[in-house]
């Protein structure tokens, strides 16, 4: 999360440097220097938002999976299941309400699409 504030922050920055010092127009009178540089900095920023959510994505999906585990660990100690009981331990994942939830907790993790 640091590191997403502090990208942005240093976008932020460079478009504050950029826009001063670029000209409206290029030596020939033609418009767009500024316009061009607004979308080259907007590009920039579109990419790394990308690339945030999706490290987002993936770190929401490492905690998903950790917290079914531990769910499944706390069934696991609550019911007794001896070692090597293995049809025990697929009806105590299944019986251990992550899929409850994991749909009632998840959607507020979530980005907005």
């Amino acid at each position: 999360m640091e590191e997403w504030r502090d990208d942005m922050n240093e976008e932020i920055e460079s478009i504050k440097q950029i826009l001063p010092t670029t000209p409206a127009c290029n030596i020939y009178g033609d418009v767009g220097g500024k316009a061009e540089a607004i979308r080259v900095w907007i590009e920039s920023v579109l990419h790394k938002i990308i690339h945030y959510k999706a490290e987002q994505r993936r770190y929401l999906k490492e905690a998903a999976t950790i917290l079914e585990l531990a769910l499944w660990k706390k069934r696991l100690s609550e019911i007794n299941v001896p070692e090597g009981d293995e049809e025990g331990r697929v009806e105590c994942r299944v019986k251990c309400g992550a899929d409850i939830l994991m749909k009632n907790v998840l959607p507020f993790l979530e980005l907005p699409p």
